[in-house]
């Protein structure tokens, strides 16, 4: 029987938490039968973090998104922004993004604007 490809759907190993040990988690994942890592971004900086780490290792791909906790900061330069990111080949996704009512550290209305932006966003690229 073959081993299944194993693809981890939301990681974020291009945050400066892994920095020290980056290499060897990627390493460990392999070994484990990780073939495939998505790594989401969730804010410019996470987005353009998630392509770099993508273009440095086979197998890493990226999202270009906006998570709910600041969805407050939603607007036309964010969107253009994940727009051009999400041109890059390694972007295969548009998110983080969706709603989160339990920590509610946007205001909803806020929260449901920026995810419908993304949804268009997605439908458009």
């Amino acid at each position: 029987m073959k081993n299944p490809h194993l693809f981890d759907i939301h990681a974020h190993l291009q945050l400066e938490t892994f920095d020290a040990d980056r290499d060897a988690v990627l390493e460990r994942a392999r070994e484990a039968g990780v073939e495939t890592i998505l790594n989401v971004g969730f804010s410019i900086e996470t987005t353009q973090a998630a392509i770099d780490l993508a273009e440095r290792h086979d197998g890493c791909w990226a999202t270009a998104g906006l998570r709910p906790h600041d969805a407050k900061t939603w607007n036309a330069d964010i969107r253009a922004a994940l727009r051009d990111l999400s041109q890059h080949p390694k972007v295969i996704a548009i998110g983080e993004g969706g709603l989160d009512y339990y920590r509610n550290l946007s205001p909803k209305e806020a929260q449901f604007e920026a995810f419908i932006g993304q949804i268009e966003l997605a439908r458009e690229t």
